[in-house]
């Protein structure tokens, strides 16, 4: 069994830009990455979702992050289905994800970040995530 671990923002969902109002926005989920969050719990692997948010739906000013991306636990409900149940967790680090992968012990992490990707973990190998085709 391995553990595998995804980014939630523009890995699980996907958002695009709104010149009008000068941020990107949710426009729906990536289905691509959650057939591969789904596939690998069909696998018996352990799933962690692990984000940079500060903390449960808040940003680093208190504001809720509805306009840019929905809450991670009902999003996760409604897309899993009762496939949620088998994930192993949910966790905001409010920073680079390293620490936190490395004490969950992660194999594999998908994110759209190179950033995040270029700072795992040893023993743990990135996939970098487009929002709008699934992988790079």
């Amino acid at each position: 069994m391995s553990v595998v671990t995804f980014d939630f923002d523009d890995t699980l969902t996907q958002t695009q830009w709104d010149p009008e109002e000068e941020c990107f926005l949710f426009v729906g989920p990536n289905t691509a990455m959650l057939q591969t969050l789904k596939d690998h719990l069909g696998l018996g692997n352990e799933v962690h979702v692990v984000t940079s948010r500060m903390g449960p739906e808040m940003d680093t000013e208190g504001n809720t992050w509805e306009r840019a991306q929905p809450a991670i636990v009902p999003f996760l409900r409604e897309h899993l289905g009762p496939d949620f149940e088998k994930v192993s967790g949910v966790h905001w680090c409010g920073s680079l994800k390293r620490d936190k992968l490395a004490e969950l012990g992660s194999n594999r992490h998908f994110d759209d970040d190179s950033v995040e990707l270029s700072n795992l973990p040893d023993g743990c190998s990135g996939v970098l995530v487009s929002t709008l085709h699934g992988f790079e």
